[in-house]
């Protein structure tokens, strides 16, 4: 979908295209029918005219560029204190869970494949370590809209393989609950492997972006439903593969939904260190003139 900004720049520049061919083909017609009624003798000078009017135009067309797109980006918003977050939290967001794995290893990242699915079954925190693991900046991101947050949609990932990212999201959920207390929000995600409305299948590599990007505008649909206008929602771009990423900031481009992600200080190693908070970003294309 468009930009308003640049449908309604489309939609004016084919409005008065078509006018000026319309005044042209009546303007041509009275001439044409003037000529005719004077004399034919005068035929070759119109063509000679016309040629000369059809080769003027072509080289103004030729020489003259193309609008060009530029994107307006807004001063960022950060939710690092507990006034910031009652300021600027969202009612609405949608975001991804990862893959569970831990940051900087330990004992959790030690677990066979059936003792990491025992304790995600048993939201085991403690096994999992689930403070020191990679789903902390999700977890982090909701937290810090849980002031204002009504609606929350958790997108998971799936493969043939069997591996795949939804049996995190109930262990989010859960782990939210425990720590906020009063939270009023809904949780939005597939509780079992029949439901497809909140997952994304991995199998096809190039097809992920396209999938994301449909499957984000149905979520911005369900939550317009929900009464929840596009300047109340949040699009958390933090985890997920790139083409994740990626399909999810295409689907904000129409300037009314912001895109946001986690943020943290990082040591000299390069490894995040520090509290967790997210940084909201606010755009919009905009139509230059050629």
């Amino acid at each position: 979908m468009l930009p308003a900004q640049l449908r309604r720049y489309v939609r004016a520049q084919r409005v008065f295209t078509g006018l000026a061919g319309l005044a042209f083909g009546v303007l041509a017609s009275v001439f044409a029918n003037y000529i005719f009624a004077r004399s034919v003798a005068l035929l070759p000078w119109v063509a000679a005219f016309a040629l000369v009017v059809g080769l003027i135009g072509v080289l103004l067309t030729w020489r003259q560029r193309p609008p060009s797109t530029d994107v307006l980006i807004q001063s960022p918003l950060t939710l690092r204190t507990a006034g910031e977050a009652r300021q600027y939290a969202r009612r609405g967001f949608v975001g991804f869970v990862p893959l569970y794995n831990l940051v900087g290893g330990g004992p959790g990242a030690k677990l066979s494949e059936e003792e990491l699915r025992r304790a995600v079954a048993a939201h085991d925190f403690v096994t999992l370590q689930i403070e020191k693991s990679n789903l902390m900046p999700t977890i982090a991101a909701i937290t810090a809209h849980a002031t204002a947050l009504e609606h929350c949609w958790l997108l998971t990932t799936t493969s043939a393989s069997g591996i795949g990212s939804r049996p995190y999201a109930a262990l989010i959920e859960t782990y939210i609950r425990l720590h906020v207390p009063g939270l009023k929000c809904e949780f939005h995600y597939d509780r079992t492997p029949e439901e497809e409305a909140c997952t994304i299948s991995l199998e096809e590599d190039a097809l992920v972006l396209r999938k994301t990007y449909d499957l984000v505008r149905a979520v911005f649909q369900s939550a317009t439903e929900q009464d929840i206008p596009p300047r109340a929602m949040v699009a958390d771009m933090t985890t997920g593969i790139r083409s994740m990423a990626l399909g999810l900031v295409l689907a904000c481009l129409d300037k009314e939904r912001d895109v946001e992600f986690v943020g943290s200080q990082y040591n000299a190693s390069g490894r995040p260190e520090g509290p967790l908070y997210p940084i909201i970003f606010s755009f919009e294309p905009v139509v230059a003139a050629p």
